[in-house]
């Protein structure tokens, strides 16, 4: 199954999305705010009946919620809220061999632990497989074109019921590596180039872009 996250509004503080099916209908909305003097944002996504909400927290929280999931430290933490339920969402880094490391995102919802590996292969865009534990469950990708500072995400899951963690990693994927707070929108093509030669980390892709 694959969804297809649009962004449909870059402002300096400001960004929203479209969740769509492959065929276009919409499914859902994500609105994030950002606010002077900050790098982060607060996240509303709205999907399939849910609202979900994402907002940054301090490291000490983040630590408590995480326990023995961090590796080393819990960079740019976010605490994930629906309903009653409560996650936490950050970057962090493991070890992979003598002065070696790889980062990841890690989401901890709902009693299950989700890995983001960011991806990139130059040219041809970025791939960022999504695990659920040891479980490969879903991949987003992204050219590395983007008209008018208005980026679009394709997540494909294997299952319907991982699509809400992909989501929040798409989120977090947005803010950590593309959202500029502050900045005018860049009118017509930018190229955003990364490549990633980790062994480690391209090895956790089943498509080689």
């Amino acid at each position: 199954m694959e969804i297809i996250i649009r962004q449909t509004i870059k402002e300096l503080f400001l960004a929203a999305f479209d969740i769509l099916s492959s065929e276009g209908s919409k499914m859902g909305d994500i609105v994030m705010r950002g606010a002077l003097g900050s790098r982060e944002g607060c996240f509303q996504v709205r999907f399939d009946g849910m609202q979900i909400q994402m907002q940054p927290t301090d490291r000490r929280t983040a630590s408590e919620a995480a326990g023995s999931l961090i590796q080393r430290s819990p960079f740019r933490p976010y605490i994930v809220a629906q309903n009653d339920s409560r996650g936490v969402l950050f970057h962090d880094q493991i070890s992979t061999g003598f002065l070696k490391s790889a980062g990841y995102h890690l989401l901890s919802l709902g009693g299950a632990v989700y890995y983001l590996y960011f991806v990139g292969f130059g040219e041809k865009g970025i791939c960022a497989p999504v695990y659920r534990g040891n479980t490969y469950i879903a991949e987003i990708r992204k050219d590395c074109k983007v008209l008018d500072d208005l980026h679009i995400f394709r997540i494909s899951v294997e299952e319907p019921a991982d699509l809400l963690a992909s989501i929040l990693l798409c989120c977090y994927m947005y803010v950590i590596t593309y959202y500029k707070a502050g900045e005018k929108v860049m009118r017509g093509v930018q190229k955003n180039i990364y490549i990633t030669k980790n062994d480690y980390l391209l090895a956790k892709c089943r498509t080689q872009l």
